[in-house]
Protein backbone atom coordinates (compact mmCIF):
# COMPACT_ATOMS: atom_id res chain seq x y z
CA UNK A 1 0.00 0.00 0.00
CA UNK A 2 1.22 3.23 -0.42
CA UNK A 3 0.63 7.28 0.35
CA UNK A 4 0.67 9.34 -2.26
CA UNK A 5 1.36 13.40 -1.34
CA UNK A 6 2.13 16.45 -3.52
CA UNK A 7 3.66 20.00 -1.86
CA UNK A 8 5.16 22.98 -2.50
CA UNK A 9 8.58 22.94 -1.63
CA UNK A 10 9.53 26.21 -2.63
CA UNK A 11 8.06 29.21 -4.52
CA UNK A 12 8.79 27.33 -7.71
CA UNK A 13 9.19 23.87 -6.50
CA UNK A 14 6.55 20.96 -6.04
CA UNK A 15 7.09 17.76 -4.63
CA UNK A 16 5.24 14.39 -5.36
CA UNK A 17 6.14 11.84 -2.74
CA UNK A 18 5.42 8.04 -2.41
CA UNK A 19 5.14 6.71 0.71
CA UNK A 20 5.71 2.97 0.99
CA UNK A 21 7.10 0.24 -0.56
CA UNK A 22 8.44 1.21 -4.04
CA UNK A 23 8.03 -1.84 -6.42
CA UNK A 24 9.55 -1.62 -10.04
CA UNK A 25 6.00 -1.06 -11.54
CA UNK A 26 5.84 2.40 -8.52
CA UNK A 27 9.11 3.14 -10.22
CA UNK A 28 7.75 2.45 -14.22
CA UNK A 29 5.12 5.09 -12.87
CA UNK A 30 7.01 7.57 -11.63
CA UNK A 31 9.25 7.97 -15.24
CA UNK A 32 5.81 8.18 -16.98
CA UNK A 33 4.25 10.94 -14.54
CA UNK A 34 7.76 12.54 -15.47
CA UNK A 35 7.45 12.07 -19.09
CA UNK A 36 4.05 13.45 -19.17
CA UNK A 37 4.60 16.21 -17.15
CA UNK A 38 7.43 17.30 -19.39
CA UNK A 39 5.23 17.38 -22.28
CA UNK A 40 3.33 20.10 -20.73
CA UNK A 41 6.30 22.42 -20.93
CA UNK A 42 5.06 24.00 -17.38
CA UNK A 43 8.53 23.00 -16.32
CA UNK A 44 12.13 23.69 -16.91
CA UNK A 45 13.59 20.58 -14.62
CA UNK A 46 12.08 17.46 -13.69
CA UNK A 47 14.30 15.76 -11.04
CA UNK A 48 12.51 12.04 -10.46
CA UNK A 49 14.43 10.39 -7.26
CA UNK A 50 13.49 6.73 -6.00
CA UNK A 51 10.68 7.69 -4.28
CA UNK A 52 10.01 11.02 -5.26
CA UNK A 53 9.25 13.84 -8.29
CA UNK A 54 10.64 17.30 -8.11
CA UNK A 55 8.92 19.81 -10.85
CA UNK A 56 10.03 23.67 -11.06
CA UNK A 57 7.85 25.66 -12.27
CA UNK A 58 8.71 27.98 -15.24
CA UNK A 59 5.57 30.25 -13.62
CA UNK A 60 5.28 29.90 -10.00
CA UNK A 61 1.27 31.71 -10.02
CA UNK A 62 -0.03 27.62 -11.51
CA UNK A 63 1.51 26.25 -8.20
CA UNK A 64 -1.85 25.67 -6.74
CA UNK A 65 -3.09 24.16 -9.81
CA UNK A 66 -0.50 21.48 -10.21
CA UNK A 67 -0.20 20.77 -6.79
CA UNK A 68 -3.66 19.50 -7.54
CA UNK A 69 -2.99 18.36 -11.07
CA UNK A 70 -0.31 15.80 -10.44
CA UNK A 71 -1.96 13.94 -7.89
CA UNK A 72 -4.66 13.62 -10.87
CA UNK A 73 -2.11 12.67 -13.34
CA UNK A 74 -0.43 10.19 -10.89
CA UNK A 75 -3.43 8.22 -10.26
CA UNK A 76 -3.85 7.83 -13.84
CA UNK A 77 -0.49 7.31 -14.33
CA UNK A 78 0.30 3.57 -16.13
CA UNK A 79 3.35 2.12 -15.55
CA UNK A 80 3.54 0.74 -19.60
CA UNK A 81 3.03 4.32 -20.42
CA UNK A 82 6.71 4.97 -20.26
CA UNK A 83 9.11 3.86 -22.86
CA UNK A 84 12.19 4.06 -21.99
CA UNK A 85 15.78 4.97 -24.14
CA UNK A 86 18.41 2.60 -24.73
CA UNK A 87 21.61 3.78 -24.93
CA UNK A 88 24.75 1.50 -25.85
CA UNK A 89 27.99 3.07 -24.87
CA UNK A 90 31.76 1.82 -26.09
CA UNK A 91 33.61 0.60 -23.09
CA UNK A 92 37.41 0.08 -22.99
CA UNK A 93 38.19 -2.13 -20.18
CA UNK A 94 40.97 -2.29 -17.83
CA UNK A 95 44.76 -1.40 -18.49
CA UNK A 96 44.95 2.62 -18.26
CA UNK A 97 41.34 2.69 -18.59
CA UNK A 98 40.21 0.54 -15.82
CA UNK A 99 43.23 1.07 -13.42
CA UNK A 100 41.47 -1.06 -11.01
CA UNK A 101 40.21 -4.15 -13.09
CA UNK A 102 43.10 -6.41 -11.44
CA UNK A 103 41.89 -5.63 -7.94
CA UNK A 104 38.07 -6.41 -8.67
CA UNK A 105 39.37 -9.75 -10.49
CA UNK A 106 41.08 -10.77 -7.12
CA UNK A 107 38.55 -9.71 -4.63
CA UNK A 108 35.86 -11.32 -6.47
CA UNK A 109 37.53 -14.48 -7.46
CA UNK A 110 36.43 -13.76 -10.92
CA UNK A 111 39.39 -13.69 -13.94
CA UNK A 112 39.51 -10.42 -16.01
CA UNK A 113 37.62 -11.25 -18.67
CA UNK A 114 35.23 -12.94 -16.43
CA UNK A 115 35.03 -9.33 -14.76
CA UNK A 116 34.35 -7.91 -18.43
CA UNK A 117 32.09 -10.10 -19.40
CA UNK A 118 29.50 -10.45 -16.48
CA UNK A 119 29.07 -6.69 -16.25
CA UNK A 120 28.86 -6.00 -19.99
CA UNK A 121 25.96 -8.63 -19.63
CA UNK A 122 23.32 -6.78 -18.18
CA UNK A 123 20.73 -3.72 -19.24
CA UNK A 124 20.99 -1.58 -16.48
CA UNK A 125 18.47 1.21 -14.89
CA UNK A 126 19.08 4.83 -14.81
CA UNK A 127 17.22 5.09 -11.77
CA UNK A 128 18.43 8.43 -10.81
CA UNK A 129 20.67 11.34 -11.36
CA UNK A 130 22.72 13.14 -8.90
CA UNK A 131 26.46 13.45 -7.65
CA UNK A 132 27.45 15.17 -10.64
CA UNK A 133 25.36 16.75 -13.80
CA UNK A 134 24.99 13.94 -16.05
CA UNK A 135 25.52 10.83 -13.52
CA UNK A 136 23.57 8.73 -13.24
CA UNK A 137 23.31 5.43 -10.53
CA UNK A 138 22.81 2.45 -12.90
CA UNK A 139 20.89 -0.51 -11.22
CA UNK A 140 21.44 -3.46 -10.60
CA UNK A 141 24.86 -4.50 -10.73
CA UNK A 142 25.33 -8.64 -11.27
CA UNK A 143 25.71 -9.87 -7.17
CA UNK A 144 29.34 -11.37 -8.09
CA UNK A 145 30.77 -7.95 -8.78
CA UNK A 146 29.70 -6.13 -5.48
CA UNK A 147 32.25 -4.63 -3.61
CA UNK A 148 32.19 -1.72 -1.11
CA UNK A 149 33.55 1.61 -2.09
CA UNK A 150 37.46 1.80 -1.63
CA UNK A 151 38.66 2.31 1.92
CA UNK A 152 40.76 5.44 0.51
CA UNK A 153 38.72 7.49 -2.43
CA UNK A 154 40.98 8.99 -5.36
CA UNK A 155 41.46 12.99 -5.63
CA UNK A 156 41.26 12.47 -9.40
CA UNK A 157 38.75 10.27 -11.38
CA UNK A 158 39.40 10.77 -15.23
CA UNK A 159 36.29 11.98 -17.13
CA UNK A 160 34.24 9.00 -19.13
CA UNK A 161 35.40 6.44 -16.15
CA UNK A 162 33.04 3.10 -15.72
CA UNK A 163 32.93 2.74 -11.95
CA UNK A 164 31.68 0.05 -9.61
CA UNK A 165 30.35 0.37 -5.98
CA UNK A 166 28.03 -1.70 -4.13
CA UNK A 167 25.04 -2.53 -6.02
CA UNK A 168 25.65 0.14 -8.92
CA UNK A 169 27.70 0.70 -11.88
CA UNK A 170 28.09 4.36 -13.37
CA UNK A 171 30.25 6.90 -15.44
CA UNK A 172 31.97 9.82 -14.20
CA UNK A 173 30.39 12.59 -16.74
CA UNK A 174 33.20 14.63 -15.76
CA UNK A 175 37.00 14.81 -13.73
CA UNK A 176 35.86 14.69 -9.85
CA UNK A 177 37.11 12.82 -6.83
CA UNK A 178 35.74 9.46 -6.21
CA UNK A 179 35.62 6.11 -4.34
CA UNK A 180 34.11 3.83 -6.79
CA UNK A 181 36.43 0.72 -8.43
CA UNK A 182 37.10 2.04 -12.47
CA UNK A 183 37.32 -0.87 -14.72
CA UNK A 184 37.15 0.96 -17.53
CA UNK A 185 36.17 4.18 -19.68
CA UNK A 186 34.20 5.45 -22.70
CA UNK A 187 34.34 8.16 -25.12
CA UNK A 188 30.53 9.17 -25.55
CA UNK A 189 30.16 12.89 -23.56
CA UNK A 190 27.60 12.51 -21.16
CA UNK A 191 26.85 16.13 -20.09
CA UNK A 192 26.84 19.03 -22.54
CA UNK A 193 25.61 21.72 -21.03
CA UNK A 194 25.01 23.95 -23.97
CA UNK A 195 22.91 21.35 -25.25
CA UNK A 196 18.79 21.21 -25.58
CA UNK A 197 19.42 17.94 -23.48
CA UNK A 198 22.67 18.48 -22.15
CA UNK A 199 22.22 14.87 -19.77
CA UNK A 200 22.73 11.81 -22.23
CA UNK A 201 21.51 9.90 -19.93
CA UNK A 202 17.50 10.20 -17.68
CA UNK A 203 16.06 8.33 -15.22
CA UNK A 204 14.18 5.32 -16.21
CA UNK A 205 16.65 4.94 -19.34
CA UNK A 206 18.57 1.46 -20.11
CA UNK A 207 22.22 1.34 -20.58
CA UNK A 208 24.61 -1.31 -21.98
CA UNK A 209 28.26 -1.44 -21.89
CA UNK A 210 29.67 -2.82 -25.69
CA UNK A 211 33.39 -4.14 -24.63
CA UNK A 212 36.26 -2.80 -27.63
CA UNK A 213 39.41 -3.40 -28.03
CA UNK A 214 42.07 -1.37 -26.42
CA UNK A 215 43.65 1.43 -29.13
CA UNK A 216 46.85 0.64 -30.52
CA UNK A 217 49.29 3.60 -30.94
Amino acid sequence: MTCVQCYQLSEQALVLSIDGLITQEIRQKIFALAQTANNTNDFFDIVPANSSITFYLNDFTRADYWLEQLITLWEKSEPEAFTPKTHLIDTFYGGEYGPDLNEVSELTGLNQKQVVELHASKEYLVGFLGFLPGFGYLESLPEQLRLPRKASPRAHVPSLSVAIAESLTAIYPSSSPGGWHLIGRCEHPLFEPNADSPSLLAPGDIVRFIPKEHRQC
